[in-house]
């Protein structure tokens, strides 16, 4: 009779745990330069999401986020998140959310986004939030030396030439 109950109780905390943890983790693509993602909380617990876009150069970045309430069930209010460390700016909270980063430069290693908020999710209504996050390269110092001998050159030759 003890194993039964033992056995009973067991389950129960294993779904009771599972429906608490909303938290998302995941690991999201980067492809040609932007990633788009959208994360769906199905309960009205306060959530941390982290998401992590692999990232192995020198890049400026930007994050955007947004979230659209359509009744009962299904808002979303950001209570902060940042992009390497570096906060969004958000709009009023409300049906319509709007979060933003300006660029952050980020050397040649992953880049993470890290939300947290509430949600009023439930009664088999489902909340979600998306956003995108945009890289462009960094141009390395060697380039720009580059660029520069290279105008140098140019330059030498126009004077030669004028001078000839």
């Amino acid at each position: 009779m003890k194993l039964k109950h033992l056995a009973v109780s067991a389950a129960v905390a294993v779904f009771a745990a599972g429906a608490f943890a909303d938290n998302v983790i995941k690991d999201v693509p980067i492809v040609d330069g932007t990633a788009g993602f959208y994360v769906t909380h199905m309960d009205s617990n306060p959530f941390t999401d982290v998401l992590t876009f692999a990232n192995s150069s020198l890049v400026g970045a930007t994050a955007s986020l947004v979230t659209i309430s359509l009744g009962t069930g299904q808002n979303i209010d950001f209570i902060s998140a940042d992009l390497n460390g570096s906060p969004l700016t958000f709009g009023p909270t409300g049906a319509l959310e709007v979060g933003f980063t300006p660029a952050v430069v980020a050397a040649g290693g992953d880049l993470v986004l890290t939300v947290m908020g509430t949600t009023d999710a439930g009664g088999g209504r489902n909340s979600t939030y998306s956003g995108t996050l945009n890289i462009t390269p960094v141009p390395e110092p060697e380039t720009y030396a580059l660029m520069l001998a290279g105008l140098g050159a140019i330059g030498f030759m126009a004077r030669r030439r004028r001078n000839s």
